[in-house]
């Protein structure tokens, strides 16, 4: 089964690093995969990675620096600036780097502006920030750090040997400035319009909506750098660091630039029985008023028996032939969270379907997990038999790069509550649809 990718973050829905790298992987015929993790803490996105055999990781904000404790090996320049945007899994090992700089340089290069000798200013002091000083000193620009906290803009200027002021000083910092790098995740003003000048060159690192930012550099009649063109360079290193491949230039580019995002009319729950779909199903539509489908229960409803009974006078085929049935009816229907069975995923057919009418989410839990969930109901008959434990793992890795493959989003179920899975799914798709 071909190696599986991801872009982990909060929020993370909104990301275009998916489009970017499946584009490339089917350029260059590469039996690989990229999806999304949702994530609330750093520990989590190494142990679901390790624990659901992720291969490689896009880090984003919040999370670059704190990953770092997590990972067995960082490379020099990642730790130097405490930023880690790219993770790597060899062998059951965490390696870390960071490409941040190498996505500003090429941003900048690609419109034509030359940091060296420029007085260049960064807006926040975590990461990115970081990652984009070192970019511009490396080049041979001036840097000015401005950050809120002006303890932890020294702490970071102690390192890379470049100038810090606060925010309320960003006047002085912009002063004969000829570039303005912005890495504060707000959309909200953060700089006055009266400070910004047709002289001035302006990147936002948030190029998930028009920032305030953005829009007052436009009205001013700056040189504005499309922030998507940061991630476009930043991704074709870690391209390389996944696969070992030259990454498609103008192949992802054009899978970024892409303007339309699919409107998707419902919810799906894909993942093994037992990762909690139709109880987190129940909990997201009491959260967002939609209606609920089991798509099992369709079934169930259909055969007049049980799955069970189904599997054992009638075969798993013709089975699959029911829930095909099923699935294909989300065509017709509109605002609901829909519970798939655990293998939904293993028809072409069925993952279109889903991917074309819902968003996807993959509910992701250990294999001791499910079997503590599922133990003793006699429901699942493909658990049938000896070793139960070693079937649920044997079908995990049957499936996962198909739950991979149709997923837009991977949420962990350990140790929360169905209620809490469905808020973060909400959130994550809330902040999306907003922005």
């Amino acid at each position: 089964m071909g190696n599986i990718y991801a872009v982990a973050g909060n929020p993370i829905l909104a990301s275009r690093s998916p489009r970017m790298f499946n584009a490339a992987f089917r350029e260059l015929s590469l039996d690989a995969v990229y999806t999304r993790l949702a994530v609330t803490t750093a520990e989590e996105v190494i142990t679901t990675a390790r624990e659901a055999g992720i291969d490689g990781l896009n880090i984003t904000s919040p999370f670059k620096a704190d990953v770092i404790p997590f990972l067995d090996e960082v490379e020099e320049v990642a730790a130097k600036i405490r930023s880690v945007n790219t993770v790597v899994q060899q062998a059951g090992k965490f390696f870390g780097y960071t490409t941040d700089p190498a996505g500003v340089l090429g941003a900048l290069k690609e419109t034509s502006f030359e940091p060296a000798g420029k007085k260049t200013v960064v807006l926040g002091a975590g990461g990115a920030g970081r990652a984009a000083a070192l970019a511009l000193l490396s080049a041979g620009a001036e840097v000015v750090l401005v950050n809120r906290s002006l303890e932890k803009a020294e702490e970071a200027a102690g390192v890379l040997r470049c100038s810090v002021l606060p925010f309320e000083r960003a006047e002085e910092a912009l002063k004969g400035s000829h570039l303005l790098i912005s890495t504060i995740s707000s959309d909200q003003r953060v700089i006055e319009p009266g400070l910004l000048s047709r002289e001035l060159t302006v990147l936002d690192a948030n190029y998930s909506r028009p920032t305030a930012l953005l829009q007052d550099a436009q009205r001013a009649g700056c040189n504005v750098v499309d922030g998507r063109l940061w991630l476009l360079h930043q991704a074709l290193p870690a391209f390389g660091y996944f696969t070992g491949e030259t990454a498609p230039l103008e192949t992802m580019r054009k899978a970024l630039m892409k303007k339309t995002w699919p409107v998707h009319r419902n919810i799906a729950l894909i993942g093994l029985s037992g990762s909690g779909k139709s109880t987190v199903a129940t909990e997201l539509a009491a959260l967002t008023g939609m209606s609920v489908i089991d798509i099992d229960s369709m079934v169930e409803e259909k055969a007049a028996r049980s799955i069970a009974e189904l599997f054992e006078k009638e075969g798993e085929e013709t089975f699959r032939n029911m829930e095909r049935t099923e699935v294909q009816k989300l065509w017709n229907i509109s605002h609901a969270v829909v519970a798939c069975g655990g293998g939904a995923i293993l028809t072409k057919r069925n993952i279109q379907t889903i991917r074309s009418t819902s968003v996807p989410v993959w509910l992701w839990a250990s294999p001791k997990t499910l079997l503590t969930r599922i133990a003793d109901t006699g429901s699942r008959p493909l658990l049938h038999g000896e070793d139960p434990l070693a079937r649920i793992e044997k079908q995990l890795g049957e499936r996962r790069f198909f739950y991979a493959s149709t997923a837009d989003l991977l949420i962990s179920t350990e140790g929360e509550r169905p209620d809490e899975i469905a808020g973060r799914i909400w959130s994550e798709i809330h902040k999306t649809l907003s922005s």
